[in-house]
Protein backbone atom coordinates (compact mmCIF):
# COMPACT_ATOMS: atom_id res chain seq x y z
CA UNK A 1 0.00 0.00 0.00
CA UNK A 2 1.10 3.18 -0.79
CA UNK A 3 -0.49 5.53 1.88
CA UNK A 4 1.76 8.88 1.66
CA UNK A 5 2.14 12.26 -0.92
CA UNK A 6 4.26 14.77 -0.98
CA UNK A 7 2.72 17.85 -3.12
CA UNK A 8 5.81 20.32 -2.84
CA UNK A 9 8.94 20.04 -4.21
CA UNK A 10 11.48 21.81 -6.33
CA UNK A 11 14.05 20.41 -9.31
CA UNK A 12 16.93 21.66 -11.19
CA UNK A 13 14.37 23.13 -13.39
CA UNK A 14 14.71 26.06 -10.63
CA UNK A 15 16.09 26.55 -7.47
CA UNK A 16 16.40 22.67 -6.62
CA UNK A 17 19.71 19.86 -7.65
CA UNK A 18 17.94 17.14 -9.31
CA UNK A 19 16.87 17.07 -13.07
CA UNK A 20 12.77 16.77 -12.94
CA UNK A 21 12.67 13.19 -13.63
CA UNK A 22 14.84 12.18 -10.81
CA UNK A 23 12.76 13.87 -9.03
CA UNK A 24 9.71 11.47 -9.71
CA UNK A 25 11.92 8.49 -9.72
CA UNK A 26 13.13 9.56 -6.18
CA UNK A 27 9.33 9.66 -5.03
CA UNK A 28 8.77 6.12 -6.70
CA UNK A 29 11.60 4.61 -4.76
CA UNK A 30 10.15 6.02 -1.92
CA UNK A 31 6.57 4.24 -2.66
CA UNK A 32 4.54 7.51 -2.30
CA UNK A 33 1.20 7.41 -3.82
CA UNK A 34 1.85 10.49 -5.30
CA UNK A 35 4.30 13.58 -6.00
CA UNK A 36 3.90 16.91 -7.57
CA UNK A 37 6.74 18.99 -8.79
CA UNK A 38 6.15 22.95 -8.02
CA UNK A 39 9.27 24.96 -9.26
CA UNK A 40 9.12 28.46 -8.46
CA UNK A 41 7.71 30.91 -11.68
CA UNK A 42 8.14 27.95 -14.05
CA UNK A 43 6.93 25.27 -16.18
CA UNK A 44 10.04 23.95 -17.82
CA UNK A 45 10.08 20.85 -15.73
CA UNK A 46 7.28 19.44 -16.12
CA UNK A 47 6.70 17.65 -19.61
CA UNK A 48 10.14 15.73 -18.18
CA UNK A 49 8.85 14.81 -15.09
CA UNK A 50 5.29 13.82 -16.68
CA UNK A 51 7.16 11.87 -19.34
CA UNK A 52 9.06 10.23 -16.58
CA UNK A 53 5.80 9.26 -14.35
CA UNK A 54 4.02 7.46 -17.09
CA UNK A 55 4.99 3.82 -16.25
CA UNK A 56 5.83 4.14 -12.87
CA UNK A 57 3.18 3.60 -9.90
CA UNK A 58 3.37 6.84 -8.33
CA UNK A 59 0.40 9.77 -9.31
CA UNK A 60 2.32 12.83 -10.91
CA UNK A 61 1.12 16.04 -10.51
CA UNK A 62 1.75 19.10 -12.49
CA UNK A 63 2.58 22.14 -10.26
CA UNK A 64 4.26 25.73 -9.65
CA UNK A 65 5.25 27.14 -6.72
CA UNK A 66 4.52 31.64 -7.47
CA UNK A 67 6.02 34.29 -4.88
CA UNK A 68 2.38 36.96 -4.05
CA UNK A 69 2.99 40.18 -2.74
CA UNK A 70 2.79 40.29 0.80
CA UNK A 71 3.60 42.78 3.75
CA UNK A 72 5.85 41.49 7.16
CA UNK A 73 6.68 38.06 5.43
CA UNK A 74 6.92 35.63 2.32
CA UNK A 75 3.51 34.56 0.92
CA UNK A 76 3.57 31.66 -1.72
CA UNK A 77 0.98 29.95 -3.30
CA UNK A 78 1.19 26.65 -5.02
CA UNK A 79 -0.87 25.73 -7.77
CA UNK A 80 -1.25 21.99 -8.17
CA UNK A 81 -2.91 20.40 -11.15
CA UNK A 82 -2.13 23.18 -13.56
CA UNK A 83 -1.88 23.02 -17.62
CA UNK A 84 1.40 23.83 -18.43
CA UNK A 85 0.61 24.56 -21.97
CA UNK A 86 -1.89 27.34 -20.76
CA UNK A 87 -1.18 30.36 -22.63
CA UNK A 88 -2.61 33.35 -19.84
CA UNK A 89 -0.08 31.00 -17.40
CA UNK A 90 2.70 31.08 -19.69
CA UNK A 91 2.23 34.84 -19.94
CA UNK A 92 2.50 35.60 -16.70
CA UNK A 93 5.59 33.00 -15.96
CA UNK A 94 7.24 35.17 -18.87
CA UNK A 95 6.95 38.34 -17.11
CA UNK A 96 8.23 37.40 -13.79
CA UNK A 97 11.32 35.32 -15.42
CA UNK A 98 12.12 38.82 -17.45
CA UNK A 99 11.84 40.22 -13.83
CA UNK A 100 13.93 37.47 -12.23
CA UNK A 101 16.86 38.27 -15.04
CA UNK A 102 16.70 41.57 -14.23
CA UNK A 103 17.27 41.11 -10.52
CA UNK A 104 19.93 38.50 -10.81
CA UNK A 105 22.76 40.96 -12.24
CA UNK A 106 21.94 43.59 -9.88
CA UNK A 107 22.58 41.04 -7.07
CA UNK A 108 25.92 40.40 -8.20
CA UNK A 109 26.82 44.05 -8.49
CA UNK A 110 25.86 44.20 -4.97
CA UNK A 111 27.75 41.50 -4.09
CA UNK A 112 31.07 42.63 -6.19
CA UNK A 113 30.92 46.25 -4.14
CA UNK A 114 31.37 44.18 -0.64
CA UNK A 115 34.20 42.59 -2.59
CA UNK A 116 32.95 39.31 -3.17
CA UNK A 117 34.69 37.93 -6.87
CA UNK A 118 31.37 36.79 -8.34
CA UNK A 119 30.41 36.94 -11.79
CA UNK A 120 27.00 36.26 -13.64
CA UNK A 121 28.76 33.74 -15.99
CA UNK A 122 29.78 31.70 -13.04
CA UNK A 123 26.33 31.56 -11.83
CA UNK A 124 24.71 30.43 -14.97
CA UNK A 125 27.06 28.06 -15.62
CA UNK A 126 26.87 26.60 -12.00
CA UNK A 127 23.36 27.01 -13.03
CA UNK A 128 23.21 24.60 -15.67
CA UNK A 129 20.65 25.86 -18.26
CA UNK A 130 18.11 26.16 -15.11
CA UNK A 131 16.40 29.43 -14.12
CA UNK A 132 19.05 31.36 -12.00
CA UNK A 133 18.05 31.65 -8.38
CA UNK A 134 19.67 33.36 -5.44
CA UNK A 135 20.39 29.10 -4.05
CA UNK A 136 22.86 29.14 -7.00
CA UNK A 137 24.75 32.56 -6.14
CA UNK A 138 24.56 31.17 -2.67
CA UNK A 139 26.42 28.15 -4.01
CA UNK A 140 28.82 30.00 -5.41
CA UNK A 141 29.58 31.79 -2.67
CA UNK A 142 30.79 28.31 -0.78
CA UNK A 143 32.29 27.15 -3.33
CA UNK A 144 34.86 30.93 -3.04
CA UNK A 145 34.85 30.07 0.46
CA UNK A 146 32.74 32.96 1.37
CA UNK A 147 30.33 31.52 3.36
CA UNK A 148 30.12 27.80 4.77
CA UNK A 149 26.61 26.67 4.33
CA UNK A 150 23.79 28.13 1.62
CA UNK A 151 22.13 28.72 4.70
CA UNK A 152 24.61 30.83 5.91
CA UNK A 153 25.38 32.61 2.71
CA UNK A 154 21.68 33.74 2.66
CA UNK A 155 22.00 34.91 6.27
CA UNK A 156 25.33 37.00 5.14
CA UNK A 157 24.34 37.77 1.79
CA UNK A 158 21.16 36.82 -0.28
CA UNK A 159 18.68 36.80 2.49
CA UNK A 160 15.62 39.36 2.93
CA UNK A 161 17.19 42.57 4.46
CA UNK A 162 20.81 41.31 3.71
CA UNK A 163 23.52 43.44 1.99
CA UNK A 164 23.07 42.01 -1.03
CA UNK A 165 19.45 40.99 -1.65
CA UNK A 166 17.21 42.44 -4.45
CA UNK A 167 13.41 42.03 -3.76
CA UNK A 168 11.87 40.04 -6.73
CA UNK A 169 8.81 41.68 -8.83
CA UNK A 170 5.83 40.26 -7.82
CA UNK A 171 1.95 39.57 -8.79
CA UNK A 172 -1.38 40.14 -6.26
CA UNK A 173 -2.32 37.52 -4.49
CA UNK A 174 -5.46 37.84 -7.18
CA UNK A 175 -3.49 37.46 -9.85
CA UNK A 176 -1.43 34.69 -8.68
CA UNK A 177 -4.50 32.68 -7.94
CA UNK A 178 -6.23 33.79 -11.26
CA UNK A 179 -3.29 32.69 -13.38
CA UNK A 180 -3.71 29.40 -11.65
CA UNK A 181 -7.53 29.00 -11.62
CA UNK A 182 -7.35 29.78 -15.73
CA UNK A 183 -4.62 26.85 -16.09
CA UNK A 184 -7.14 24.25 -14.52
CA UNK A 185 -5.26 23.97 -11.20
CA UNK A 186 -5.67 24.33 -7.37
CA UNK A 187 -4.24 27.54 -5.11
CA UNK A 188 -2.73 26.41 -1.91
CA UNK A 189 -1.03 28.47 0.42
CA UNK A 190 2.48 27.39 1.49
CA UNK A 191 3.98 27.26 4.62
CA UNK A 192 2.06 29.79 6.51
CA UNK A 193 4.85 30.65 9.12
CA UNK A 194 6.84 32.50 6.19
CA UNK A 195 3.69 34.89 6.58
CA UNK A 196 5.67 35.77 10.08
CA UNK A 197 2.03 36.58 11.17
CA UNK A 198 1.82 37.88 14.77
CA UNK A 199 -0.77 35.02 15.96
CA UNK A 200 -3.51 32.80 15.06
CA UNK A 201 -5.92 35.17 14.93
CA UNK A 202 -3.96 37.43 12.72
CA UNK A 203 -3.08 34.25 10.36
CA UNK A 204 -6.97 33.76 10.07
CA UNK A 205 -7.78 37.31 9.30
CA UNK A 206 -4.81 36.78 6.03
CA UNK A 207 -6.70 33.48 5.29
CA UNK A 208 -10.13 34.59 5.01
CA UNK A 209 -8.67 37.32 2.24
CA UNK A 210 -7.33 34.77 0.33
CA UNK A 211 -10.40 32.92 0.10
CA UNK A 212 -12.32 36.26 -0.90
CA UNK A 213 -9.07 35.98 -3.54
CA UNK A 214 -9.90 32.53 -4.56
CA UNK A 215 -7.71 30.48 -2.02
CA UNK A 216 -8.64 26.66 -2.40
CA UNK A 217 -6.21 25.00 0.02
CA UNK A 218 -3.92 25.23 2.98
CA UNK A 219 -0.28 23.70 3.40
CA UNK A 220 -0.90 21.94 6.97
CA UNK A 221 2.20 19.62 6.12
CA UNK A 222 5.74 20.63 5.76
CA UNK A 223 8.81 20.39 7.70
CA UNK A 224 9.01 23.52 9.16
CA UNK A 225 5.93 23.21 10.56
CA UNK A 226 5.61 22.25 14.74
CA UNK A 227 3.18 19.27 16.17
CA UNK A 228 1.08 22.28 17.10
CA UNK A 229 1.04 24.20 13.93
CA UNK A 230 -0.06 21.08 11.93
CA UNK A 231 -2.66 20.89 14.19
CA UNK A 232 -3.70 24.77 14.11
CA UNK A 233 -3.82 24.38 10.53
CA UNK A 234 -5.29 21.59 10.10
CA UNK A 235 -8.28 22.92 12.63
CA UNK A 236 -8.26 25.98 10.31
CA UNK A 237 -8.66 24.28 6.67
CA UNK A 238 -11.58 22.40 8.59
CA UNK A 239 -13.08 25.51 9.35
CA UNK A 240 -12.58 27.33 6.41
CA UNK A 241 -13.72 24.47 3.77
CA UNK A 242 -9.84 24.75 2.38
CA UNK A 243 -8.10 21.71 0.87
CA UNK A 244 -5.49 20.18 2.91
CA UNK A 245 -2.26 20.02 1.57
CA UNK A 246 1.04 19.04 2.48
CA UNK A 247 4.86 18.41 1.30
CA UNK A 248 8.36 18.57 1.94
CA UNK A 249 9.67 21.65 -0.15
CA UNK A 250 12.71 19.42 -1.68
CA UNK A 251 15.20 21.16 -3.12
CA UNK A 252 17.87 18.10 -3.10
CA UNK A 253 21.78 18.86 -2.00
CA UNK A 254 20.83 22.96 -1.42
CA UNK A 255 18.92 22.05 1.28
CA UNK A 256 20.24 18.45 2.25
CA UNK A 257 18.45 18.30 5.77
CA UNK A 258 15.08 18.40 3.93
CA UNK A 259 14.07 14.32 2.73
CA UNK A 260 11.63 14.13 0.18
CA UNK A 261 8.49 12.21 1.28
CA UNK A 262 9.19 13.76 4.65
CA UNK A 263 7.17 14.47 6.61
CA UNK A 264 4.82 11.62 6.08
CA UNK A 265 1.85 13.74 4.22
CA UNK A 266 -1.32 11.29 4.53
CA UNK A 267 -2.77 10.16 1.65
CA UNK A 268 -6.16 10.26 3.77
CA UNK A 269 -5.73 14.00 4.25
CA UNK A 270 -5.24 14.87 0.76
CA UNK A 271 -7.98 12.57 -0.76
CA UNK A 272 -10.39 15.33 -1.38
CA UNK A 273 -8.01 17.75 -3.02
CA UNK A 274 -6.67 14.58 -5.28
CA UNK A 275 -10.57 14.17 -6.35
CA UNK A 276 -11.03 17.81 -7.49
CA UNK A 277 -7.78 16.86 -9.19
CA UNK A 278 -9.28 13.66 -11.29
CA UNK A 279 -6.55 11.69 -9.50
Amino acid sequence: MRNFVDLHTHSAASDGTLPPAEVVWLAERKRLAAVALTDHDTADGLAEAARAARPLAVRFIPGIEISAQFTGGALHLVGLGIDPADRGLRAVLGQLMAARRQRNPRMIEKLRRLGVDITMAEVRALAGGAVVGRLHMAQVLCRKGRARTVQEAFGRYLGCGAPAFVDKERLTPRQALEGIHAAGGLGVLAHPPQLNYGNLAQLERIVRSLVRHGLDGLEVYHPDHTPDQTRWYLDLARRLGLLVAGGSDFHGAGKPEVRLGRPKVPLAAVEQLLAKLGL
